[in-house]
């Protein structure tokens, strides 16, 4: 049986001599993992398909044990983005975390436009990488159901003015008065950062501290890591 899908690769892993096996993220079916045969051979016509950040429409035979590629339609390589090594592990942060938080065989809906979204900035726009992935993130974590609740304190549901605690165990912050021992303090600038992620209002420090955030966040409440986020930090 034919079956056709608009996705993004997010990684190929070498199968036998000269096949791979990709995992595509996609519009209809959310991740995909289907075979694609002779693409480590030079000139092979369809190793364009075997890249990551690859966007195209893919044509595929479907059998009862397996998926194979037969035709692939390239919609955007978002080649920039690996011309620029920020831009590069920003785009690579954007994968990993599609590979670790996205189900097969399920409709991805908002993720999956975000996903082209923060591609294309990535790749076409001056905007900061800091900024594009901070945003992405924090859409990305809401839309699976790990949203952070940075809109006032989680307990009185005041402002948060001066001093600002982060609980990762309920994604809350809260301001002194109700802050009641777990988690950590953080920046003020990180938190008024996050209440305006969209702006680009502050400088590449601030949305990088959002990032060590996020990344504690996730370590700690959801027990994994993406680890081209932390080469991205160091960077």
């Amino acid at each position: 049986m034919e079956e056709k899908f608009c996705g993004v690769v997010l990684n190929a892993v070498p199968y036998g001599e000269n096949d791979k096996i990709l995992n595509v993220y996609s519009l209809e079916k959310g991740l995909v993992s289907a075979g694609i045969k002779g693409v480590k051979k030079a000139g092979a016509k369809l190793k364009f398909a075997s890249e990551p950040f690859c966007f195209a429409e893919f044509t595929t035979n479907v059998s009862v044990k397996r998926r194979t590629v037969t035709g692939a339609s390239l919609i955007d390589s978002f080649y920039p983005i690996r011309e620029d090594v920020k831009r590069f592990y920003a785009g690579s942060v954007v994968l990993d975390y599609l590979k670790r938080f996205c189900k097969y065989e399920s409709s991805p809906g908002e993720l999956f436009s975000i996903t082209v979204q923060v591609l294309k900035e990535l790749a076409y726009s001056d905007s900061s990488p800091y900024f594009s992935l901070a945003n992405f993130l924090i859409k990305a974590l809401k839309i699976s159901g790990y949203g952070l609740n940075f809109n006032g304190c989680e307990s009185c549901g005041g402002k948060i003015t001066g001093k600002v605690f982060f609980n990762p165990s309920d994604g809350g912050f809260y301001c002194q008065d109700c802050y009641f021992g777990q988690g950590r303090e953080i920046k003020e600038s990180t938190y008024l950062t996050l209440l305006s992620i969209k702006d680009q209002s502050f400088v590449d420090s601030d949305a990088l501290s959002v990032l060590k955030l996020i990344d504690y966040y996730i370590e700690t409440k959801l027990e994994t890591s993406l680890s081209p986020l932390k080469v991205l930090i160091k960077l």
